[in-house]
């Protein structure tokens, strides 16, 4: 199984849909389209199991829990790199150069405890993320700056701060 090494969404006004593009470590590239009405569903699932990642011992209060979420977002960015733009190589294509839309999104634990977000369109087969806790803050941040940046009204946001990514350069190596 590949590792994922980037991760870029940017939002394309002329779809008014983010494209997501996630190259691998075996020199392929798969790229999907989300739409607002997609984030808006997915997006609770991605911050409940942020929350399910969490190291601390889950907080009585709902301010609380909301606080030690802030908290280990901002620590999970400080290591993330979205600074190096994404790398515009060849790469295979294995669903083809049009990204496809994506209708279904799941989010699940293996055996070993790791997640994994399974992508799907609504006909055709599905592509599985394996996902650590730093990835799914760089992912929730990635989405969420697309987000702010597309004007779609969404409330995509983990903290009270703002992100410290600029939308302008979505990319996570």
């Amino acid at each position: 199984m590949a590792q994922i090494q980037q991760i870029q969404i940017k939002f394309v006004a002329a779809e008014d849909r983010l494209m997501l593009r996630v190259a691998g470590s075996d020199n392929t590239e798969f790229r999907f389209w989300l739409t607002r009405r997609f984030v808006r569903l997915i997006w609770p699932s991605i911050v409940a199991s942020l929350e399910q990642t969490s190291t601390v011992p889950a907080p009585v209060s709902p301010a609380a829990k909301k606080e030690v979420l802030a908290f280990e977002h901002e620590r999970a960015m400080i290591d993330s790199d979205f600074k190096t733009p994404y790398r515009e190589t060849a790469k295979a294509l294995p669903l083809g150069t049009a990204p496809v839309v994506l209708v279904k999104m799941q989010i699940r634990r293996n055996a070993d405890g790791s997640l994994i977000m399974a992508l799907a369109p609504e006909n055709g087969a599905r592509i599985d993320l394996a996902l650590n806790a730093k990835l799914l803050h760089s992912l929730a941040e990635l989405i969420a700056n697309s987000v702010r940046l597309a004007q779609w009204e969404l409330q995509a946001t983990l903290s009270e701060q703002e992100t410290q990514t600029k939308p302008e350069s979505a990319t996570l190596n």
